[in-house]
């Protein structure tokens, strides 16, 4: 009767255990020996790379990133293997890459797991071809605007161990309005002034070869989005296509959200980060997009491993009653990267990406 009765108990615990073992051993991104600090890591992510804050890096930190960048911006170290008529570096590589798909990963479910692809494949070439040793790092914007510090004087725009300031004023047109521009010329001190650095392709969508200053116009209205609260709004709802929704928000510049507002508070209407297609040519643009990867992986820690598997959100810009983003959907960076299914990219300690934040 004894051995009956184990027999009996431990039918019962394998009927209620049985599931969630099933489940996590079929995840593809479930480590088989996974740590308490990275439960759901792949075997392939076993050391993942730390992102840091930029005024948490070390000022030798700092100078050895500037470098890897400028190295990538270089025709003679880093040739370019896109493909794309006009493109002379890797640093041009991606630029061109972001401007041509511009109009499909924009308003869309899959801008931010797109971004993230982006954002890990041009740290990898960081890594791989210019031999920077650390990660990405991503720009807490929300610690800046709290500091009660002018804007030139935040760590990020430092002439020295930052990536210059704004550009030199100059008048021009303000179709959108952008609130108290103050720059709009070149960016004449720091790593990524002319001549030292030079965007290459735009304005716009074009992808001529067009060697000129990098340029910078300050909003302060704008950059002041960028707040703990309106993070916390994106942040507080249960569904991915919510938080897309909510990240994005609607493009118009009477509307606060964080993704503008990096975008506009330090391009402003004539700066390259204020150009939607060409914005990749100012490299602070790798870094406002990292923070926003951060907050969505923010969100997805709230609740693991369910948000590993929820995405949602429309295929066609603005489309919200059209068929919606699945784990199946696929994007891709053209020569830079193979092409992926969002399921693939939805864990930073996955298959295919290994890093995370501090």
């Amino acid at each position: 009767m004894a051995s009956v009765s184990r027999l009996v108990r431990f039918a019962v615990l394998f009927a209620i255990l049985g599931p969630l073992v099933s489940f996590i051993s079929a995840s593809p991104t479930h480590g088989k020996h996974p740590s308490p600090k990275y439960p759901f890591a792949s075997p392939k992510c076993r050391r993942p790379l730390i992102r840091k804050d930029w005024r948490a890096l070390s000022t030798s930190e700092k100078k050895s990133y500037i470098a890897a960048v400028q190295c990538l911006g270089n025709k003679k170290k880093a040739r370019s293997i896109s493909g794309i008529p006009g493109l002379k570096t890797r640093y041009d590589d991606f630029q061109g890459i972001h401007s041509v798909q511009t109009p499909n990963i924009h308003w869309v479910g899959h801008f931010m797991l797109w971004h993230r692809y982006y954002i890990a494949t041009y740290e990898k070439t960081l890594r791989e071809v210019c031999g920077y040793r650390g990660a990405q790092p991503y720009w807490n914007w929300t610690v800046d605007n709290n500091s009660g510090k002018d804007m030139s004087q935040w760590p990020i725009f430092n002439n020295q161990t930052g990536f210059g300031g704004n550009g030199v004023y100059v008048d021009g047109e303000n179709p959108f309005g952008i609130p108290e521009r103050s720059g709009g010329g070149c960016v004449p001190k720091g790593p990524f002034a002319w001549p030292k650095w030079s965007v290459n392709l735009g304005p716009g969508d074009s992808l001529a070869y067009n060697p000129r200053c990098l340029t910078r116009d300050f909003s302060r209205p704008m950059m002041k989005w960028a707040t703990p609260a309106l993070v916390n709004w994106v942040l507080d709802v249960n569904k991915y296509s919510d938080f897309a929704y909510r990240l994005e928000n609607v493009p118009v510049f009477t509307v606060p959200n964080v993704h503008g507002a990096g975008h506009f508070g330090v391009g402003g209407a004539l700066g390259a980060l204020g150009d939607v297609y060409a914005s990749p040519g100012d490299p602070i643009f790798y870094l406002h997009h990292t923070t926003m990867d951060r907050m969505l992986w923010t969100w997805q820690k709230r609740n693991l491993p369910a948000r590993l598997y929820d995405v949602g959100g429309p295929i066609v810009p603005f489309d919200y009653t059209g068929p919606n983003i699945t784990l199946s959907f696929k994007v891709g960076l053209g020569k830079l990267a193979p092409n992926v299914t969002l399921a693939q990219i939805m864990n930073l300690q996955g298959d295919i990406l290994c890093y995370d934040y501090e």
